[in-house]
């Protein structure tokens, strides 16, 4: 408690003085806001949620169903202080159908060591980007079980959601020869013969000489190499665009002899 002087109500008694206590206001608890547990409501509505999405049908294990329906949780409830009814949740779950379904192929294909032709075919045709990681893995898997319709279907995700490059795999079929000329898909590892071949480099060389300067030519016969891609050819020391597939191909010497020719025709010695 406060004791306040302050000046007497009397007029005429300048030093009246009176004491008034003045109490403190009280503050208001404030209630503590409840944090929704979403390991408990998966717990609760992964029979739900898993009826809802197919993951019964799929004959999924019950671990990975909590898993996976805990996941789901994450996506469709955008507030950890409200929970939303049942019905709600499964109307969330259908307008973000297309992720979800990713989300249950993706994890099958990562937990399970055994699979179905059910969830083969759901992980093929419902994985889509983020079965990527793990597609050459599912590859094996579908050569052992000999579906080669799925394979087909999986060489369509690959090119849409995948790396796709220029130089198609002789032996599986994938346009996934990787700049160590190896397969990303089944790992079968090419020739630069192969490569050379694939990519069409002799054309691309002649149209490189035509159009690159002295100095670049120059510069390719001191390296004795070049960069390949599906759109030409770089020189040792240019910047590589990251995101694109380059294969490095070594000059035989009649591709050292073309490049002095040019130089000789410019009437610049070698």
């Amino acid at each position: 408690m406060v004791l306040i002087k302050r000046k007497s109500r009397k007029k005429n008694n300048k030093a009246g003085e009176e004491t008034v206590v003045k109490e403190k206001p009280r503050k208001k608890k404030r209630r503590k806001k409840k944090i929704l547990d979403l390991d408990s409501l998966a717990k609760k509505l992964v029979q739900d949620i898993s009826e809802y999405t197919g993951m019964n049908t799929l004959q999924l294990p019950d671990k990975l169903k909590q898993k996976i329906t805990r996941e789901i949780l994450d996506i469709v409830i955008t507030s950890t202080s409200y929970k939303p009814s049942t019905d709600t949740i499964l109307k969330r779950i259908s307008r973000n159908r297309e992720l979800i379904n990713m989300i249950i192929a993706a994890r099958m294909l990562e937990e399970l060591n055994e699979f179905t032709d059910e969830q083969l075919e759901f992980i093929v045709y419902y994985g889509k980007r983020m079965i990527i990681p793990e597609i050459s893995r599912l590859y094996r898997i579908l050569i052992k079980k000999n579906r080669k319709d799925l394979i087909s279907y999986l060489q369509y995700v690959w090119e849409k959601y995948g790396r796709p490059s220029p130089v198609k795999c002789p032996k599986c079929g994938f346009n996934a020869i990787m700049p160590d000329y190896t397969c990303y898909i089944c790992g079968y590892t090419v020739t630069e013969s192969y490569i050379r071949e694939q990519i069409s480099f002799e054309e691309k060389l002649r149209e490189f000489i035509k159009e690159a300067s002295v100095a670049e030519l120059l510069e390719v016969l001191e390296y004795g190499f070049v960069f390949v891609s599906r759109e030409g050819i770089k020189t040792p020391k240019s910047k590589i665009d990251p995101s694109k597939i380059y294969y490095q191909i070594y000059l035989k010497p009649k591709d050292k002899a073309l490049i002095k020719e040019e130089i000789s025709n410019r009437k610049i010695p070698v």
